[in-house]
């Protein structure tokens, strides 16, 4: 069965209506009946009433003689009554005195006297009887409430046909009033199916009259009017618009040619962007190279100002030697070698003899001990020098190619190339390396950054004063990546810098050139690594952070 919202509305009209009449009728005929019903038993409750009252008075003389015969005789002409089915005449003491019909087994009297009740199907009256206020007996008259219910079925059998008859005549009228409401709706039904089928919005409805249904057919028709008007509106604009297309169509193929020669420029454009991008890059290593060999012939240059000092003082100390006074006294002994041993112990000058040889061999012997120093300074420090060039010249020889490499290391080989200038500022270095396994990396690159990281802090541990001057140098893992931190102490890195400080150009030193950090940036990037930075602000030192994979994409193991 199709639900309601799913039928016509002349189905659902009908429905309604019916629903109307069946709910009124049936209201309508059930209180009828019920009525009736309430009727018909007062009436057959008064009777038995009336009976019981008549038979208690005339079976009085009976009760009081003990007639039963002639008791048994008035209770038969109950026989008339057809709605009695049973009667008893009981003494004051409750025992049987007479039955209808007569010999019936009757059961023992019921406390309740003077009541009506219904039993079994039975209307049941129990009426005392008396004589001068006194009680002589009790009669019980039963009646059957079948007939009730007959008359009740009879009630019931008119009802239905009043329903039925009453059905039908709501059907006829609805049948025919229902068109109405149902016919103009259908006729909108029909117009809209009209419209959407075959597009053509000159259809009209005809307005039924001034009610609600009037009222939606020319709304209706005013959309259609509408609808009609816009749809002339785009078909004009839709000429026009073909019209414009067909315009800038010929304009589009006219400079299609001219993207064409374009998008060819634009090749060539490229290629000689990446070709600039190439000698950038290029640019950028042989710049790091040349900022690692500038560190390089720095801290060589520092070293050759130490060799520079030792050989100086060698030179002052030799100059300034008493040997040439030791020649003075051989010759004062060649002199005198027929009486040195008189001249030594009587003559004032051969007596100063011994103990002028004595002073002299103290100097001569200190002396000795100053240039043996000087000299193994000398030494250390070109030891140093070779150590320098020696480290640089092995990466060198390795730059461009990934390689198996100790990165703790290249941590060492930074702070030795740098070890000199740390010892003569006072910077004390703090290496907390993890044993690291070796990984697969550009070992120059990296080099070439981290010099240039302890460069910058060295530079700014030497520009602050007064405070403990800390380089501390990290390594680690971290979640499958190889981790490198330059921590300092110096000078820090102002909040405003921090955003900036990686950029070409950007520097805050005075004879800076600001392509350090962004060329070491760059090489991070290239080798699929980052370089941060973090500082809590000015004097509050800064951490410089490499990161880097642990296999580089591209590489195989």
């Amino acid at each position: 069965m199709r639900p309601l919202s799913d039928m016509s509305i002349r189905t659902k009209l009908m429905l309604l209506t019916m629903l109307a009449v069946a709910t009124a009728m049936s209201v309508a005929c059930t209180a009828f009946v019920a009525n009736d019903a309430r009727l018909i038993k007062e009436d057959m409750a008064q009777q038995l009433s009336a009976l019981s009252q008549v038979l208690g008075a005339n079976t009085t003389a009976a009760l009081k003689f003990m007639d039963a015969e002639s008791a048994e005789q008035l209770l038969g002409s109950l026989e008339m009554q057809p709605m009695v089915t049973s009667a008893a005449l009981f003494e004051a003491d409750g025992q049987v005195f007479a039955t209808y019909p007569a010999g019936r087994e009757e059961g023992p009297l019921a406390d309740e006297i003077g009541t009506l009740h219904n039993h079994d199907g039975q209307m049941v009256v129990t009426t005392e009887i008396t004589e001068d206020g006194d009680p002589v007996g009790v009669i019980v008259v039963r009646g059957d409430l079948n007939v009730l219910n007959q008359q009740l079925l009879h009630y019931s059998y008119i009802v239905a046909v009043v329903l039925l008859v009453s059905f039908a005549a709501a059907y006829l009228l609805a049948s025919r009033l229902q068109g109405v409401i149902s016919g103009p709706i259908q006729g909108l039904t029909a117009a809209a199916h009209r419209v959407s089928e075959n597009n053509d919005y000159s259809i009209r409805v005809s307005r039924p009259g001034n009610d609600e249904l009037g009222d939606l057919c020319t709304a209706f028709n005013h959309m259609l009017d509408e609808i009609e008007a816009s749809n002339e509106a785009l078909s004009k604009a839709h000429g026009e618009l073909e019209a414009r297309v067909a315009q800038r169509t010929h304009q589009l193929s006219e400079t299609n040619g001219e993207l064409n020669k374009e998008i060819v420029e634009r090749k060539k454009t490229e290629e000689k962007l990446e070709q600039v991008h190439r000698e950038l890059v290029e640019s950028a290593r042989r710049a790091g190279m040349a900022e690692v060999a500038t560190g390089v012939l720095h801290n060589v240059g520092n070293v050759l100002n130490s060799v520079n000092v030792s050989a100086t003082m060698i030179t002052n100390q030799l100059g300034s030697s008493k040997v040439a006074q030791l020649s003075k006294v051989i010759d004062l002994i060649d002199e005198h070698q027929r009486d040195l041993g008189e001249f030594v112990t009587r003559d004032e000058k051969g007596k100063q003899v011994p103990r002028f040889l004595r002073v002299l061999t103290d100097h001569l012997v200190t002396d000795e001990q100053s240039l043996l120093d000087e000299a193994r300074s000398l030494i250390s420090n070109i030891e140093h020098i070779k150590t320098i060039v020696s480290t640089q010249q092995s990466y060198a020889n390795s730059g461009g190619h990934v390689e198996t490499t100790d990165v703790n290391a290249i941590m060492d080989d930074a702070v030795r190339l740098n070890s000199a200038s740390f010892g003569r500022h006072g910077i004390e270095v703090v290496r907390e390396l993890d044993e690291v396994p070796d990984v697969l990396l550009d070992r120059q690159r990296v080099l070439q950054i981290v010099i240039n990281l302890v460069k910058n802090a060295k530079e700014s541990l030497v520009e602050k004063e007064g405070q403990p001057k800390r380089l501390i140098l990290r390594s680690a893992t971290e979640d499958g990546r190889l981790v490198l931190q330059v921590k300092d102490t110096g000078q820090g890195i102002s909040q405003e810098n921090l955003t900036r400080i990686f950029s070409h150009g950007f520097t805050t030193k005075k004879s800076g050139h600001g392509f350090g950090l962004h060329s070491c940036a760059n090489s991070a990037t290239e080798m699929d690594g980052a370089l941060t930075v973090t500082s809590d602000g000015v004097g509050k030192g800064a951490t410089f952070t490499l990161n880097l994979p642990l296999k580089p994409a591209g590489v195989a193991v």
